[in-house]
């Protein structure tokens, strides 16, 4: 039932292509509740949205009225993003413009929650003393209390959202995506420790979920149906290292996953490149539901940078890896994203990097310029100006979108096989199997009759590229499922 959330859905990747979520049904009336109104802000990941649809499942459950609309809601209840400088002051952007209209009357309380408020939550204090209550990452089971105690004009302790995100199973969502996919988080957390993030600091160390946790999970939304699961985590090829010798690894969580009766597709994000699980492509190969897609995010290609990054990899081992990934699996669409303006990375290295990527030719990519973050090792290493960094990050993008281009008019005259999110105007808006949600290329289908709704599985034959999306036609008999 997508639509709920208020006016914002942020990227942690500012070179992403960024969509709207999907309209929808703009309020969720309850008997219990029904005249508090509360509207939640979600800003950042994909991971972050599950958080997002947890805190609106535990409100809903609870009997508040959900709306999109914050003019029209009681309560405010933002769901920060702090994983770089930007995000941060988008968050603060939100935290003032949701007080202002508190002091103008239009709001009772404004609730702040997330990675801002678990990272920085003095700062956030001193700064907006207005806030009404300030909730670091949790599972939320109590912010439906919360959210009762500031509406009574009382003060609530910092750990008063819950538990600390753990092991367990994230508990009633209420999704805001099209009913097509799903994001699902198989863990928490990241053991690594890059020089430039700050991921560790906010959301712990790895801690994974069982097996049977997951697909507990993934079973009612493929009921509902949702047909495809995409997994997203802090580090997805860590799933499993903290169950010990013997324990389940992701090759392991993907079979099974796959599975899953009525399971369409299943596709995996932020594979970390230097400890990917090799069984892993055996059971991509087996099982055709699940893609030949995989996000592996490599950061940079020069050894020196990577080294100064704390990757834990060389330039060597990353085309080693790169290369036995194109060998093995076949039609893959690989994805990365890489950090340019990092401390270490002089001109040589940069063009190393623009080099590296022109020759590769990832069919998806994504960059971002460094922040330099407080509490991280590369936060007081000098580095180059934010122009220069911006100025790469631009150069990046242009080389990429030139390569995108190529990629994308190779497919024209192939039949792909698509699965329909939405529509926009007299278009259905789909994705192939290489494209993942919110960040890649869509597949544009002619509909005037409005046939194709979201969720709808179909052939389609490409016939133009318009410089990011396909332009497609369904096939004679379209219909997969």
């Amino acid at each position: 039932m997508p639509g709920l959330i208020a006016q914002a859905h942020g990227s942690g990747t500012p070179a992403a292509w960024k969509r709207p979520l999907p309209a929808g049904r703009t309020e969720i009336h309850s008997v219990k509740n029904p005249d508090i109104r509360v509207a939640l802000v979600h800003l950042g990941c994909a991971r972050n949205l599950i958080d997002s649809e947890t805190i609106l499942g535990r409100l809903g459950a609870e009997g508040f009225t959900l709306t999109h609309d914050v003019a029209a809601a009681d309560v405010a209840v933002l769901n920060t993003c702090s994983f770089i400088g930007p995000a941060r002051e988008e968050s603060e952007g939100w935290i003032r413009e949701l007080l202002a209209r508190k002091q103008e009357g239009e709001l009772r309380a404004v609730v702040v929650v997330g990675c801002l408020p678990e990272q920085f939550r003095g700062e956030v204090e001193a700064a907006y003393p207005e806030v009404d209550a300030l909730l670091g990452l949790s599972d939320y089971s109590q912010i439906a209390r919360v959210v009762e105690e500031v509406l009574r004009g009382r003060r609530v302790q910092p750990g008063a959202g819950g538990r600390r995100l753990a092991g367990a199973s994230e508990g009633t969502r209420l999704l805001q995506t099209p009913r097509s996919y799903a994001y699902l988080r198989p863990s928490h957390g990241c053991d690594h420790q890059c020089a430039f993030c700050i991921i560790p600091a906010i959301r712990g160390r790895q801690r994974s979920k069982e097996v049977a946790t997951v697909v507990e999970e993934v079973e009612p939304l493929v009921a509902a149906g949702v047909r495809e699961v995409v997994l997203v985590a802090e580090d997805t090829t860590g799933y499993g290292t903290d169950f010990g010798p013997g324990g389940a690894r992701l090759p392991d969580l993907v079979d099974r996953l796959a599975q899953v009766p009525g399971l369409a597709w299943l596709r995996i994000m932020y594979a970390y490149p230097h400890a990917f699980p090799w069984d892993l492509v055996e059971v991509m190969n087996r099982h055709g539901n699940v893609v030949p897609y995989l996000d592996i995010p490599i950061q940079h290609i020069s050894s020196p940078v990577l080294k100064q990054m704390r990757r834990g990899g060389t330039r060597q081992s990353v085309e080693r890896i790169l290369e036995r990934l194109r060998r093995e699996i076949p039609g893959l669409t690989l994805r990365s994203t890489v950090l340019v303006g990092h401390p270490g990375e002089g001109e040589a290295e940069f063009q190393e990097l623009l080099d590296f990527l022109a020759e590769f030719r990832f069919e998806r990519l994504g960059a971002f310029a460094f922040s330099a973050e407080k509490n991280t090792p590369a936060g007081s290493q000098s580095h180059c100006s934010e122009e220069e960094a911006m100025e790469r990050l631009q150069a990046v993008m242009e080389q990429q979108a030139e390569i995108h281009r190529q990629h994308q008019e190779a497919r024209i005259d192939c039949e792909i096989e698509v699965l329909v999110d939405g529509r926009e105007g007299q278009e259905a808006l789909a994705r192939s199997a290489a494209d993942a949600p919110e960040v890649d290329a869509l597949v544009r289908i002619p509909d005037p009759a409005g046939n194709l709704q979201a969720g709808a599985m179909l052939k389609a034959r490409v016939v133009g590229a318009d410089q990011y999306d396909l332009l497609a036609e369904a096939s004679e008999n379209p219909a997969l499922a």
